[in-house]
């Protein structure tokens, strides 16, 4: 009986011993399942925390504004930085109470003059910005949308917002006018560019000058742009309060003692004194052409010369008779930039394509002599698809010189490159090969693309 009872209490803590064992092998199998779906959710959450940190690029652009469409106001919602805000670093140059502030005030200092952009790998805009009084500079966000050529382009509710320094005013009733102070060439903080006009104060502070244009700052001040009444080199803007009406003097005619007969009304009308006139100088305007954004010319006309219905404007329609020949007016929406108002003075830059030709002739010759060859009648119809396939293109320019490598595709395309001597006027064997094109710019009397074969 002991025996049995033995031998049960060493099954039972056999059965208790392996049960144990049992349950802490369980329990070790559960910790290591345990372990192990900890660490997934580890490598998710760093999967997770390494796509935060992708590294972001910035590519840098120029802007291309007219002066008039170059400046913006704080929209009082995103700060300023030293950098485009996603790169690393970037540091608060004005900050949000900063920029609320701004956004709030007339004073034409505080105007944002934008002058470039930037865009990250991930998608988002940056301009490049300094308020006109030159206090805060960096770069603020300003959403998705490409803004190069037209701050109009800038997502609402962002960083900042298009705006214009300068708004018509009215001409005082006497625009002949004393003035007080130095001038500028535009008012100051209208423009980033605004300073004092290159004449020593001293040389014209005394003369008589004529009022020509009023603008309104954005602090509702009155600005005159006048005009040297004796010297026409001498204009500029200055503060209406910073000028007196002056008087014009009349002339009266001397009259002698003696009795003279009685005059008739006519006669009463001619001897009557007038007022001394001076024959205006007619205004002035800069039309300063540009292709590909490299200068073309610049023509200077008369206001009068620009106006429609009384009013100088610079349409397509109104300069139309002033563009250089070979050129048009581009269909972009920045094809006219004006620098303010339509006054004396002004500028507008015309941005011009250049007219493509209709016509087409296509000369070969042999680049060592630079003899002119005669192709074979079926030659000269291969050449002639050739060149209507340059005009089809617009690759022939009036006036521009052609693109090598464009006429080489088209070239490659009519198997050109390579011409057996048979259909040329040369008494060699094996083919000529394709080495260049006359880079002389098209005349559009006789546009003719040469074409050298060695």
């Amino acid at each position: 009986m002991q025996s049995f009872l033995k031998k049960t209490v060493y099954a039972g803590l056999t059965l208790f011993a392996l049960g144990s064992l049992a349950a802490v092998n369980t329990t070790t199998a559960n910790a290591k399942k345990h372990v192990t779906t900890k660490r997934v959710a580890k490598k998710v959450k760093t999967g997770k925390h390494t796509k935060k940190q992708t590294k972001v690029t910035v590519t840098y652009y120029k802007v291309h504004f007219a002066e008039n469409a170059a400046y913006a106001k704080s929209n009082g919602v995103v700060s300023i930085m030293n950098k485009p805000g996603k790169l690393g670093n970037a540091k608060v140059v004005a900050d949000k109470a900063t920029m609320r502030r701004l956004a709030k005030s007339k004073l034409p200092e505080n105007v944002f003059h934008v002058y470039g952009m930037a865009k990250t790998n991930t998608g988002l805009y940056y301009a490049h910005v300094v308020t006109l009084g030159g206090k805060y500079r960096g770069w603020i966000y300003v959403g998705k949308n490409d803004f190069q050529y037209n701050l109009d382009n800038i997502t609402k509710n962002t960083g900042i917002s298009a705006t214009r320094t300068l708004r018509y005013g009215a001409n005082p009733s006497n625009v002949n006018v004393k003035i007080l102070d130095k001038l500028w060439t535009y008012p100051k903080f209208s423009r980033y560019n605004a300073r004092v006009v290159s004449h020593k104060k001293a040389s014209y502070i005394n003369d008589d000058f004529v009022v020509e244009s009023a603008v309104y700052n954005t602090r509702g001040w009155l600005y005159y742009y006048v005009q040297d009444t004796k010297k026409k080199s001498v204009n500029g803007w200055i503060y209406s309060g910073s000028t007196t009406a002056r008087n014009v003097k009349k002339d009266t005619k001397k009259t002698s003692n003696k009795k003279t007969p009685a005059k008739t009304p006519t006669d009463n009308k001619q001897t009557q004194t007038n007022p001394t006139t001076t024959t205006p100088t007619p205004s002035t305007y800069n039309l300063v052409f540009k292709y590909n954004g490299n200068f073309v010319s610049t023509k200077i006309v008369n206001l009068s010369d620009l106006s429609v219905n009384g009013t100088p404007v610079v349409t397509p329609d109104s300069i139309a008779k002033f563009i250089p020949s070979n050129y048009q007016i581009t269909t972009d929406a920045n094809a006219i930039n004006t620098d303010g108002p339509i006054v004396n003075g002004g500028t507008a830059i015309i941005n011009l394509n250049a007219v493509p030709a209709t016509r087409l002739t296509i000369a070969i010759k042999q680049k060592d002599t630079g003899a002119l060859l005669t192709p074979s009648s079926d030659l000269v119809t291969t050449l002639n698809e050739a060149g209507q396939d340059l005009l089809n293109q617009k690759l022939v320019l009036n006036g521009q010189s052609i693109n090598a490598d464009a006429v080489k595709s088209i070239l490659t395309n009519r198997n050109l490159l390579s011409i057996d001597q048979s259909k040329l006027s040369t008494s060699g064997a094996g083919s000529l090969q394709f080495v260049g094109v006359d880079t002389t710019a098209i005349d559009a009397s006789n546009p003719t693309v040469t074409l050298y074969y060695k």
